[in-house]
């Protein structure tokens, strides 16, 4: 049995990919994705070889893709930063979302804008939609996961606040 459990692993991640790749087809709403708490929570290598199989097979290898990809890479740097410390992944999980948010668009703004710091600000503010959906999306896929992973802890922390605060 203990065999099998890293094929099952690996299957549930390849499950978990093409599932994300799905995801990004236009199913869910445009930017609302698991494909960041994918990357923040899975196997590095995995979220990285959904992101360049969904670029080269659909989306288009784009000037500036690079930065985007910096900022993919927040999400598991950040993930591997907090590991298993749910109040780490809390914290840490949005902030991948908007290192992502700073690192993609500047990528933008430098391949499709004029280099000024105006350019710069109206490129930013022409994304903030982007990014709310972007977090939206990270925050309910993310946080969903560490709901269902934390749960009991999450259930003990609640129970001791609640406590606390009866007794003040």
């Amino acid at each position: 049995m203990k065999q099998l459990q890293p094929t099952t692993k690996f299957l549930n991640q390849v499950i978990a990919s093409v599932s994300i790749f799905i995801s990004r087809l236009g199913v869910l709403p445009a930017n609302i994705s698991p494909l960041g708490s994918f990357g923040f929570f899975s196997n590095p290598l995995m979220f990285g070889i959904s992101i360049v199989a969904f670029d080269v097979l659909v989306k288009g290898i784009y000037p500036g893709f690079w930065l985007t990809y910096l900022g993919f890479a927040a999400y598991p740097l950040l993930g591997y930063l907090a590991r298993n410390n749910l109040d780490k992944q809390i914290v840490f999980l949005p902030l991948a979302s908007l290192l992502f948010f700073l690192l993609s668009n500047l990528g933008v703004w430098w391949y499709w804008y004029d280099h000024t710091f105006a350019k710069l600000i109206l490129c930013y503010t022409l994304a903030l939609p982007f990014y709310t959906r972007t977090l939206l999306g990270d925050l309910v896929f993310g946080y969903g996961y560490l709901i269902v992973k934390h749960f009991q802890t999450i259930k003990n922390k609640l129970t001791v606040t609640l406590t606390t605060l009866k007794c003040i």
